[in-house]
């Protein structure tokens, strides 16, 4: 049978083959260099520096040496290194993480030499973090018994600065270690070796969910090593008054982080133990499903996927344990939403055991047929295509980060020859035919803002085009904005910033039927291109998505370690138990 052509498209210049290219101005502007040697924007104090002179510069190393060490590569001459000279006595630390701009000026090295005090140093360890981000540059530059001098009196400040205000330090010491994530082991986990096993415990707990999978998989590996020195488990510290609070945490980052093996070990005794203790934190009291979780208290649906994760390990005497306790635990369970909590991870435990045997005691809870996960949604091509058009809407932000992904965007598709057209405030992409069928994605220009989000929405709504997928390409603190895009119609979502994962049941209650591709925690902007290219490549080809194709594809040609917090969305356990829990709460 002859395959039907496509309807064309209302607007005609979409046929055109490409974007226009902008006429050059007739005046173009003097070009002051704003970005500074680390490559980021000078932020607002700088630029009025920059504009204001020597005097304004003397000012702004005076009140904000850390900027005025970071940008002064923006201002050479001798009145601007006096400053600096000064600035050292005010941060001396930021003064060596400024070390290869300094040395590259004339007077430089003078200013790296008298922040090289030691006791200068010592006096300005602060919370102990600064020497911990220039210890390479210290290293290189002081003898190693000042080095080992200087570190013995950072460890202890960081130490005490964590035990004082853990909520405000463990983000900062989780900054430092993904920042470091190319340098050796040993170097990025030095931070480490100033903490207690508690301090880690803790620090897992309080930040595990937004590192970088190998920082959190650092950091899980040293604590394992120094309980190990010290005679104890983990079981010590699920049990021990300090780090009890933290344990649903600490058990939500370290299975969500796939570690659950590292966690139980392999006593299946000792395993079960910890179960016990893991769920009794994990479901403390009375659940309702209509409502998320309030009070610190974890979102029900997170509770259900990582039960169902730390069961799902290849130690089959350690399953076979945990099996048993959630089991028990359900058996025994009085309060009727806290019984359903654990009878949805038992049943969606159950459907990934693939011919496995489970133990007695689980399988007479019969958890597939009490509880109910409901199907997931199914991407057809009649949910993705209409008339033979992919409609996808793509969000960009006015920021560093959101104009390179735009432009990274404009040259993938043109490179693949899309035909791109400029509109007012957004840009319209329109895919070469495959089988009868073209994508067209309608994606914000970065800078148009309220209003060239509107006028996208009123040229779709003039050229009758609904958008089935909806692709946030921006950080998450812009999730917002891509909120409002979604709606009931929505088949697909893609959340491509970091920790996209947190906005899956907002995003389910926007659009119930709809697939969510979140990351666990770091969103990265080339893992989203490669990523987006493949769910293109399969949409034209087959009509459809096929997951298992998409992840061996992306697999094969992603190579950055931070694709593994991508989650897929048809297996994707939070995914999975949202979508129960929700059927519970229409349904108890």
């Amino acid at each position: 049978m002859a395959q039907t052509v496509p309807p064309p498209l209302h607007s005609a210049e979409l046929m055109a083959p490409d974007l226009p290219k902008p006429a050059a101005p007739a005046v173009r502007a003097i070009e002051t260099p704003t970005a500074c040697a680390d490559h980021e924007p000078a932020g607002k104090p700088v630029l009025d520096a920059l504009f204001g002179g020597d005097a304004a510069f003397a000012e702004l190393a005076r009140s904000n040496p850390a900027e005025a060490f970071r940008c002064s590569s923006l201002f050479p001459g001798e009145a601007p290194l006096a400053a600096l000279r000064e600035a050292v006595k005010l941060a001396p630390f930021d003064a060596l993480g400024a070390a290869d701009q300094l040395s590259a000026r004339p007077g430089g090295a003078e200013v790296i030499a008298r922040a090289l005090d030691i006791g200068l140093l010592t006096r300005s360890l602060d919370s102990g973090l600064p020497f911990y981000e220039t210890r390479h540059e210290l290293r290189k530059r002081v003898s190693k018994e000042s080095l080992r001098l200087l570190e013995a009196q950072a460890a202890k400040a960081l130490a005490a600065s964590l035990a004082r205000d853990p909520a405000l330090m463990g983000p900062k010491i989780g900054v430092l270690l993904d920042d470091m994530v190319d340098d050796p082991p040993a170097d990025r986990f030095r931070i480490t070796l100033a903490l207690s096993s508690e301090d880690l415990f803790g620090l897992i707990a309080r930040i595990g969910p937004q590192l970088y999978t190998s920082s959190l998989d650092g950091l899980v590996n040293i604590l394992r090593i120094q309980l190990k020195q010290e005679r104890r488990g983990i079981l010590d510290l699920a049990r021990g008054a300090r780090t009890r609070p933290l344990l649903a945490d600490f058990f939500i980052a370290v299975v969500g982080g796939g570690r659950a093996g590292s966690l139980f070990g392999t006593n299946p005794a000792t395993a079960r133990e910890l179960m016990r203790e893991s769920i009794q934190a994990l479901l403390p009291a009375i659940r309702t499903p209509q409502a998320p979780a309030t009070s610190g208290m974890p979102d029900p649906a997170v509770v259900i996927g990582v039960l169902a994760d730390a069961m799902d390990l290849d130690n089959r005497a350690v399953r076979a344990a945990l099996e048993d306790e959630l089991a028990a635990w359900y058996r025994d369970a009085g309060e009727s939403s806290v019984k359903a909590m654990a009878g949805l991870a038992g049943s969606l435990h159950a459907t990934r055991l693939s011919g496995r045997p489970a133990t007695p005691a689980f399988e007479t809870e019969r958890f597939l047929q009490r509880h109910s996960l409901g199907a997931p949604p199914v991407l057809t091509t009649q949910r993705l295509f209409r008339n033979g058009i992919n409609v996808q809407r793509m969000t960009f932000y006015d920021d560093p980060d959101g104009r390179a992904s735009f432009r990274g965007f404009l040259r993938q598709h043109r490179m693949q020859g899309w035909a791109l057209h400029s509109r007012s405030g957004f840009v319209v992409a329109v895919s070469p035919d495959r089988h009868g069928r073209r994508i067209v994605i309608v994606a914000d220009v970065p800078g148009a803002g309220d209003a060239g989000r509107a006028e996208a929405w009123d040229w779709m709504a003039r050229e009758g085009l609904t958008p089935s997928i909806v692709v946030h390409r921006g950080h998450s603190y812009h999730e917002d904005g891509t909120m409002a895009e979604i709606g009931p119609a929505t088949a697909l979502v893609f959340w491509g910033s970091c920790g996209g994962h947190t906005r899956l049941r907002a995003t389910l209650e926007r659009a119930p039927d709809a697939l969510v591709l979140a990351t666990q925690n770091i969103g990265v902007s080339a893992v989203n291109e490669t990523l987006l290219g493949i769910i293109e490549e399969r949409l034209l080809a087959d009509g459809t998505i096929d997951w298992n194709a998409v992840w061996t594809d992306a697999r094969a040609r992603i190579r950055d370690r931070r694709f593994a917090a991508y989650k897929r969305p048809d297996q994707d356990s939070a995914n999975l138990a949202f979508r129960a829990w929700r059927v519970q709460a229409a349904f108890p």
